[in-house]
């Protein structure tokens, strides 16, 4: 019988302990949804960051945000309204489908090809280090016949070929 009523004490422990989610977690709230446009009165901050004192824009936009959430809609269905009025431009983030795909990836592609480049060039120029520190030393052992070259080159260029 004693293990039963730790079992209960337990329970209601852990019932009492973890994290209970507000009931306004779930809704959007205005900063939120500011984060992820764009202000329109072309100054092309986040709506949330727009710094003029005094923008219509940024006003207008905050308030639509407000009646959307009073008449009960969801985040993605006020973004989308801005999207619609807007076009795509609104967003703070291009949507990660169809061709704006190709923004979200080709940065990340094009510093893994410099990479790439950069690695390629630094292994050139070691090899070619490598190389002519071979024809250095095989130049060194040839001492012999450069002096030889030259006694042949001093005794020539006093008669000539004529």
């Amino acid at each position: 019988m004693r293990p039963k009523k730790l079992f209960i004490v337990l329970i209601l422990i852990s019932l009492v302990l973890l994290p209970v989610t507000p009931a306004s977690a779930d809704e959007a709230t205005v900063s939120d949804i500011a984060k992820e446009l764009i202000c329109q009165c072309g100054c092309d901050m986040v709506l949330s960051a727009c710094n003029h004192l005094v923008c219509d824009w940024r006003d207008t936009m905050l308030a639509s945000i407000e009646d959307q959430i009073a008449q009960g809609k969801s985040k993605e269905q006020i973004i989308q309204s801005f999207v619609d009025l807007y076009g795509e431009s609104v967003l703070a983030s291009p949507p990660k489908k169809g061709f704006n795909l190709v923004v979200w990836i080709l940065p990340f592609a094009a510093i893994l090809g410099g990479g790439v480049v950069i690695y390629l060039t630094v292994k050139a120029w070691v090899r070619r280090g490598r190389q002519s520190a071979t024809i250095s030393k095989a130049e060194k052992g040839d001492e012999k016949y450069r002096k030889r070259l030259e006694k042949e080159l001093e005794d020539f260029s006093g008669d000539g070929f004529r």
